[in-house]
């Protein structure tokens, strides 16, 4: 490869914003560009991934002849470069990779969040060095990905690390047609009782409609409380509000189940929680999920599987990405 050709741009689209950033052959991030992420269409939405990627082209003072590929991490289920299904984006039925790598003339990899932020973790964050890793990444829905002897699982079908599917039991008080749609008797979804948007819509109905006292009344400049978003709660959290700690103190009993039940089935070195959530609220929500984990897992796991903050941050899709388009290049 030429010096020329030595860069790589990382994309992360969420289902709130888009995080855009160039790295260099070794992972280190020069630039990025972050914004809203535009839902309104689908040919918006490519648009404002394409025009993102140039934008951190910008900041980085570099040309777009100097790229040598793109990697995409979207929120949804991922199988050979086809995106089949994005709950959050209008991304569905797409092979984006084909499509912007006949813009961009370059190669293009495209595959779920979840399981490039776990790669991303283990190869530059909280699980370096381990050999297996499970990740949960807690944001606007809840995603996951496995590696396994340091390769990333994505399973037969681009299924393997949804984690936010798993079922787990409804706390008391919750209501299913607020929150999610019921699964299956008292069931839902991690995703639909734990993330950021299940914890919102939790507390909106609990200081609006029961009228329960919360600093988030003050802290979120809108009376109709329609976006809490993480940085909120974690204001909240400081402030002394028990409304938002029993309400993430539910969720980490949950979460801790479910890291439970994960180090049961695939028997990681390391499990990593990361997405905004966690990195706004980890300080107050890591001690409940690994102290439910303990008490919950088999006996034969503890303490040996490490519970692990996300030391990447924002950045953990990013550098996963450019592990797996530094793969591909390789390779091919």
């Amino acid at each position: 490869m030429s010096k020329k050709k030595r860069l790589r741009a990382c994309v992360d689209i969420g289902g709130t914003k888009i995080l855009a950033a160039i790295l260099d052959e070794d992972g280190k991030i020069i630039a990025r560009h972050k914004a809203p992420t535009e839902t309104g269409s689908t040919t918006a939405l490519i648009a404002q991934v394409q025009d993102s990627i140039e934008l951190a082209l910008k900041i980085a003072s570099a040309k777009k002849s100097s790229l040598a590929g793109v990697a995409l991490g979207v929120p949804g289920v991922v199988r050979e470069g086809v995106i089949l299904l994005t709950p959050n984006v209008p991304l569905g039925g797409l092979n984006l990779g084909d499509m912007l790598g006949r813009k961009l003339g370059v190669p293009v990899v495209v595959a779920n969040d979840g399981s490039m932020g776990t790669l991303g973790e283990v190869a530059l964050g909280a699980a370096r060095n381990s050999r297996s890793c499970y990740g949960f990444f807690v944001g606007t829905g809840i995603g996951g990905g496995l590696v396994l002897d340091g390769q990333l699982v994505e399973g037969a079908r681009g299924l393997s690390g949804e984690v936010g599917h798993l079922l787990a039991p409804m706390w008391n008080g919750a209501d299913a047609h607020d929150i999610g749609d019921l699964i299956l008797n008292r069931h839902l979804g991690l995703s639909a009782l734990c993330s950021r948007e299940a914890i919102e819509k939790y507390l909106r109905r609990a200081i609006i409609q029961e009228g329960r006292a919360s600093a988030l009344s003050q802290i979120v400049r809108d009376p109709t409380l329609e976006r809490i978003r993480a940085g909120a709660l974690k204001k909240a959290m400081r402030q002394g509000d028990e409304l938002v700690a029993d309400v993430l103190r539910r969720c980490s009993y949950l979460l801790g189940l479910a890291a439970a039940s994960v180090s049961n089935i695939v028997d990681p070195d390391v499990i990593v929680f990361g997405g905004g959530v966690i990195q706004a609220c980890g300080e107050w929500m890591l001690p409940d999920i690994r102290a439910v984990a303990h008490r919950t897992a088999l006996s034969g796991n503890w303490p040996n599987v490490e519970i692990a903050q996300s030391t990447l941050g924002d950045d953990a899709i990013l550098i996963g990405g450019w592990k797996m388009l530094s793969g591909r290049l390789k390779s091919g």
